[in-house]
């Protein structure tokens, strides 16, 4: 973004302009409007606004899709090496640079719509919504620099190729540019939007991200207080069904806060079948990311108590031994091992001998040892591996590959509560009941007992750790979390990837400087006042 081509792209708008569909991201990209003729009418404002969230599905997208940040993790991996799920990627990988860019550009279109929205004649509900949005996202953006990156430049105008060699702000510095892109943002935001406007940012969100900055910066009090507003004053409700959270015919429901909307639209789509699913799905999938056993292990048992494989026989009637292939080829133990348990496991992911809906509405058995029968289910890898049931369709109603019409949460009401809880618990010399009441809000409607009462602030955070593993496995939530406690290295590094039959696949690796990513060696190189973060070369 410092040399003068990246500036010169930047300066040429990307704008979605308006089609003949009601749904506002429904849109066609137009590339080539200079700034100087751009910005003069209330429809320019708005085309301006979404190019915005354009920048932001652009990240999502860029990873495949955000949720396999979780490969990264301890409860999924990808099928593929990558550099940052084995220790060894390389400061001047592409994919740092290809993500610092798009914030950034989505920082640079923020700043030049707050730049000249107010010079518009034009609605002063519009004017004030757009210029929420444009605040909204790029304390959005920054969020996610600082996030992954730590201390970052911080730009609040559209930069020319002379001014954009600054030097990296403190974590002090963008914390608080964010709390105040982020209040600024919730003043102006609507509280909802029409049908035709589904998917723009709320004062919720921006309420529910000022929290999440302070929760990250460690000001406890003042992060709880946020959500709990989010919590009591928004309209946002649990779903009922967890499941439907994940599938397209819960697009938009009451639970989402914040998301990033797609359309089966060659372009406009996502790639979850393909990635999340396999062969049988609706569309051909490659399982690209798969769930780790210590994910499925991690469920606990209808009554809250933790799974144990000790308590179970195999069909010589001796403990069951996860690793002993042999062990997962009788079908009676196996299926008593995920009977009774919490009921996320079967929403989430697929196990053996669990159903799943094929093409052409087939139920399908996946048997193990893999058969490849026409009643089967057939994973992409044959020999013991679990699969993803969160985000893969059922059934054959789509059939665009890398283009699925389902919403991607970035923020729904259960991650407020449960950041609610961890908040406030921080916050407090022991757990009051509010924190209770929170955790367990999200832990009846999944159908799972209360937490016990009488913890101790060491013991509810382990509850909430668990609760945020379970609850947001395959989202991408997990790689903040892990990293934000500062427990990436202890449950990562070294950490064999395996089958569920114990098979090791790929040995994980996260070194002390992975809790932050590398400055881009090309921004470096660009801009002398950028310093390394600790540990890369």
């Amino acid at each position: 973004m410092k040399n003068k081509k990246n500036i010169k792209i930047l300066v040429l708008l990307a704008v979605c302009i308006l089609s003949s569909c009601n749904d506002f991201l429904d849109r066609n990209s137009l590339v080539g409007l200079s700034e100087g003729n751009f910005w003069k009418s209330q429809e320019d404002a708005i085309m301006g606004i979404n190019s915005l969230y354009h920048a932001n599905r652009e990240f999502t997208n860029s990873i495949v899709m955000y949720g396999m940040m979780d490969d990264f993790t301890d409860i999924s991996y990808q099928s593929w090496s990558t550099g940052l799920t084995t220790g060894n990627f390389p400061a001047n990988a592409s994919f740092y640079a290809n993500s610092w860019g798009i914030f950034y550009k989505g920082i640079y279109r923020a700043n030049t719509a707050i730049k000249h929205i107010p010079e518009i004649e034009m609605s002063e509900d519009i004017k004030k919504r757009t210029l929420g949005e444009a605040l909204f996202l790029r304390g959005y953006f920054y969020f996610k620099l600082w996030d992954f990156f730590g201390e970052v430049p911080l730009y609040d105008s559209p930069m020319n190729v002379d001014e954009a060699y600054k030097a990296r702000n403190t974590n002090e510095e963008v914390y608080e540019f964010i709390v105040r892109d982020m209040t600024d943002a919730y003043s102006y935001l609507p509280e909802s939007y029409d049908q035709t406007n589904v998917g723009r940012a709320t004062k919720w969100a921006a309420l529910a991200m000022r929290g999440k900055a302070h929760l990250w910066a460690k000001q406890y009090e003042k992060a709880a207080a946020d959500f709990k507003e989010v919590m009591e004053k928004s309209d946002r409700k649990l779903l009922n069904n967890y499941h439907d959270l994940f599938r397209v015919a819960g697009n938009n429901n009451s639970e989402v806060i914040f998301d990033v909307q797609y359309i089966a639209e060659k372009g406009h789509g996502i790639a979850t079948d393909r990635n999340y699913g396999n062969a049988m799905g609706a569309t051909t999938g490659s399982q690209r990311t798969r769930p780790t056993p210590k994910l499925v292990n991690s469920y606990e048992m209808i009554d809250g108590t933790p799974f144990d494989f000790n308590k179970y026989t195999n069909a010589e009637g001796e403990t069951f031994n996860p690793d002993s292939p042999a062990d997962w080829k009788d079908e009676a133990s196996v299926r008593k091992l995920f009977e009774n348990r919490d009921p996320r496991l079967h929403q989430s992911i697929i196990v053996p001998w669990a159903e799943f809906v094929g093409k052409n509405s087939i139920s399908l058995t996946y048997r193990f040892p893999v058969v490849n029968t026409p009643d089967a289910y057939v994973p992409v890898w044959k020999n013991g591996s679990y699969s993803w049931r969160k985000f893969v369709e059922t059934g054959s109603v789509y059939g665009l590959q890398d283009n699925m019409p389902q919403n991607f949460p970035l923020i729904r009401l259960a991650d407020v509560i449960l950041m609610y809880a961890e908040a406030k618990n921080e916050a407090l010399g022991a757990p009051d009941q509010s924190v209770y009441d929170a955790i367990n809000s999200v832990r009846v409607r999944a159908g799972m007992p209360t937490i016990p009462a009488g913890l101790d602030k060491a013991q509810m955070f382990e509850k909430i750790q668990h609760e945020r593993m379970i609850e947001f496995c395959g989202e991408g939530q997990r790689y903040s979390d892990i990293r934000r406690w500062k427990i990436g290295k202890e449950v990562v590094d070294g950490i064999w990837m395996t089958e569920f039959t114990g098979v090791k696949i790929r040995q994980r690796g996260f070194p002390d400087h992975y809790y932050l990513w590398p400055i881009p060696q090309t921004e470096i190189d660009l801009n002398p006042k950028l310093t390394q973060n600790p540990g890369w070369k």
